[in-house]
């Protein structure tokens, strides 16, 4: 099924098993005009791969993938497996799915050139996992990646929702209303996560009920424990590589950046000033700049915005 409104086309795939919705930015005329000189036509324009953070969907890409339309780059969000509309993961580590997952979707989608990986939190773990020089990925950007580390906040909170175990699996079975659940989590994403209420609610109205609440619980905890035994080699990594974060990001610690930028020549640190940890929410058109700007040779290693 395909949806085309404003702009923005919505379509549902089948990607290495997994059914999702993918959306896409539909350039204007003018906007395709825009395309780089190699070709004529928007499958000449290399593709922008947009992923997600764990418990948001693609509808977080919504604004970047406009403004990359007005920038005329063609782009794609999926869904990415156990959240959105996308089909459930299966048992087991979860990362390892989501390189497999990005490897179809770029084969599925991506034609014949490389593509520019970006990603969000989680999304950005994944998009670093795939920054190792191989010939389907031309670029990488990792926007506040998961992988590198956590502020200690989110720790303590890790290990305090691993005690209350007993405790949360009888809340799970409370039958709070569904509409009540979506707004508190809309309500904990205004407060943590980003302002705005369009974006909130988008984030809460994908919880449908307590059941979701459990199942992202426990999805979390199996990425935590990948993040702390080691989710990103260094040593592999190649290719340009982008890592931006905002000042005001309360999830993710820059601090931890610096150890990748020491083992990756080819990377830079890129910080935008009043953003959180969804800058593609809070400043799209600077993101869109960013990522359009990717495959040009950068001018440091760290740079504010």
């Amino acid at each position: 099924m395909q949806r085309t409104t404003r702009g923005m086309m919505s379509r549902e795939v089948t990607v290495g098993g997994h059914r999702t919705r993918v959306l896409e930015n539909v350039l204007t005329s003018s906007e395709a005009r825009r395309l780089p000189r190699a070709g004529d036509s928007l499958g000449d324009a290399p593709l922008i791969v947009l992923l997600h953070g764990f418990g948001d969907n693609a509808d977080t890409w919504r604004a970047v993938l406009v403004e990359l339309g007005r920038r005329g780059r063609r782009a794609v969000a999926p869904d990415l497996p156990g959240f959105g509309e996308a089909s459930p993961l299966n048992r087991g580590a979860l990362l390892p799915q989501y390189d497999a997952f990005l490897t179809d979707l770029i084969a599925e989608l991506g034609g014949s050139r490389p593509v520019v990986v970006v990603g969000n939190s989680m999304g950005g773990t994944v998009a670093l996992r795939a920054a190792t020089g191989r010939p389907d990925v031309a670029a990488v950007a990792a926007l506040a990646p998961a992988g590198l580390g956590f502020h200690r906040v989110l720790h303590v909170a890790d290990r305090t929702l691993g005690s209350l175990v007993p405790m949360l699996r009888v809340a799970y079975r409370i039958p709070y209303p569904q509409l009540a659940v979506q707004l508190a989590v809309a309500a904990y994403y205004r407060a943590r996560i980003a302002p705005g209420v369009v974006n909130a609610w988008r984030f809460g109205a994908g919880v449908h009920g307590m059941k979701d609440i459990r199942r992202m619980g426990a999805l979390g905890l199996v990425l935590m424990r990948e993040v702390e035994e080691g989710a990103l080699d260094f040593a592999d990594m190649a290719g340009e590589v982008v890592l931006v974060w905002g000042t005001h990001d309360e999830v993710c610690d820059v601090a931890a950046a610096q150890a990748l930028l020491d083992h990756v020549p080819s990377a830079r640190l890129v910080m935008l000033e009043g953003a959180g940890h969804v800058p593609q929410v809070q400043q799209p058109a600077v993101v869109a700049d960013l990522i359009a700007a990717l495959g040009r040779t950068g001018t440091g290693k760290e740079g504010h915005v």
